[in-house]
C-alpha cells in the first residue's frame, strides 16, 4: 500500500498521516490484532439492530438520528483536540472526505435507521450479512482487491451461514416490510462504496482522524434533516429506554464499533474486514441464550461454524 509523504518537521504521532510501514514481523501481530478487535466489537454491532429497534419505538427514525450523530461528533472532536488531530486535511482532500461523511452517515445511516423502522430487525441482519459479497464484487470490478477463490469460498459459506443462524429464528414477511428491505438494502450497497472509499482514503490517513473527520462532517450534513426531525419529536412518549438506546448507538456503536472497523480497514483487506460482520446474527443469538433462555438448535450450531470457517477462509485467501 502507498504513503502519502511526511507533511513536514512537525508531523509527530499525532498527525492525521498514516506513517511508514514498520517490518513484517510487527505488520502481521498488528494485522492479527486488529482482527480480533474487531471480532471482539461483534458484541457491540451484534446488539444494534436490536437496540435500533428499541430506540426507534420512541423517537422519529431521523430525530434519533440527529441526536445520536451530534453526540458522536462531540465525542470525536474531543478525542481529535486531546490527540492533537483537530486539522485540515491534505490539500486537494476535502471532497474525499466529503464524500465519505454523506457515505456514511445522511445516506447509510439515515436509510438504516428509517428501514429497520419498517421492517424486521432479522431481516436488517440478513442484508448487512450480503455486505461482504458487495464489498467482493465492487473491489475485484474497479481492480482493487482479487475476487481470489478461496475469498469467494469464505464469503459464500458465511452467508450460507448467516441464513441458517437466521432460520432458526424463523422469517416474517409483509409488504411494509418489503419496502423497508428496499431501503436497507441500498443502505448496504452504500456501505460498500464507503468501505472501499475509506480504504483508500486510509493509506493518507490514520484511522482516527478519517473516522473522526466523517462523523464530525457527516453529522454537520445531517443537521437540515435532525433538526426538523427534533422539532416533530413527540418528547412525551421517550423513556429512559430510548435515552439509553441514543446512549448505546452513539458512543458503542458509532465511536468504538466504527473506530476499530477503520483501523482494521487499515491493516487488513475489505472484505476480510467485511466478512466479520457475518457473525452479528450469531453474536445476537447467543445473547439471547445467555441473557434470555432461548433454545440453542442445530441450525444454529451449524450456521456459527459455517459463518466462523468463512472467516477463516476469507483471511486465508
Amino acid at each position: 500500500m502507498s504513503r502519502e509523504r511526511d507533511v513536514g518537521p512537525s508531523a509527530a504521532a499525532a498527525s492525521p498521516v498514516v506513517p511508514a510501514a514498520g517490518d513484517g514481523g510487527a505488520s502481521r501481530s498488528g494485522d492479527r490484532l486488529a482482527l480480533w478487535a474487531l471480532i471482539g466489537t461483534q458484541l457491540i454491532t451484534g446488539s444494534t439492530y436490536l437496540v435500533a429497534k428499541i430506540g426507534l419505538a420512541e423517537f422519529d427514525p431521523f430525530a434519533l438520528g440527529a441526536l445520536r450523530f451530534t453526540l458522536t461528533a462531540v465525542v470525536f472532536l474531543v478525542l481529535l483536540g486531546v490527540t492533537g488531530r483537530l486539522r485540515p486535511p491534505l490539500a486537494g482532500d476535502w471532497p474525499l472526505l466529503l464524500r465519505l461523511a454523506a457515505w456514511c452517515i445522511p445516506l447509510n445511516q439515515g436509510l438504516f435507521l428509517y428501514g429497520i423502522r419498517e421492517t424486521y430487525a432479522a431481516h436488517g441482519a440478513l442484508l448487512y450479512a450480503t455486505s461482504p459479497m458487495i464489498v467482493l464484487v465492487m473491489a475485484a470490478l474497479l481492480g482493487r482487491e482479487p475476487a481470489t477463490p478461496t475469498r469467494v469460498a469464505g464469503v459464500a459459506l458465511g452467508f450460507g451461514g448467516v441464513v441458517l443462524v437466521l432460520l432458526q429464528k424463523g422469517f416474517a414477511f409483509s409488504w411494509s416490510s418489503l419496502r423497508g428491505d428496499l431501503v436497507v438494502f441500498a443502505a448496504v450497497l452504500i456501505w460498500g462504496w464507503y468501505t472501499l472509499d475509506n480504504k483508500a482514503a486510509l493509506a493518507r490517513y490514520d484511522a482516527l482522524y478519517l473516522t473522526g473527520m466523517a462523523m464530525i462532517l457527516g453529522a454537520i450534513q445531517f443537521l437540515p434533516i435532525g433538526l426538523f426531525a427534533l422539532r416533530a419529536q413527540d418528547w412525551a412518549v421517550v423513556t429512559w429506554r430510548g435515552w439509553a438506546a441514543v446512549a448505546y448507538l452513539s458512543l458503542l456503536t458509532s465511536v468504538v464499533a466504527y473506530l476499530v472497523w477503520s483501523w482494521a480497514l487499515s491493516r487488513l483487506a475489505s472484505v476480510q474486514v467485511a466478512i466479520v460482520s457475518n457473525l452479528q446474527p450469531a453474536v445476537a443469538a447467543t445473547v439471547g441464550w445467555l441473557v434470555l433462555g432461548e433454545p440453542v438448535t442445530g441450525a444454529f450450531v451449524a450456521g456459527t461454524l459455517l459463518v466462523a470457517l468463512g472467516v477463516y477462509l476469507t483471511q486465508r485467501g
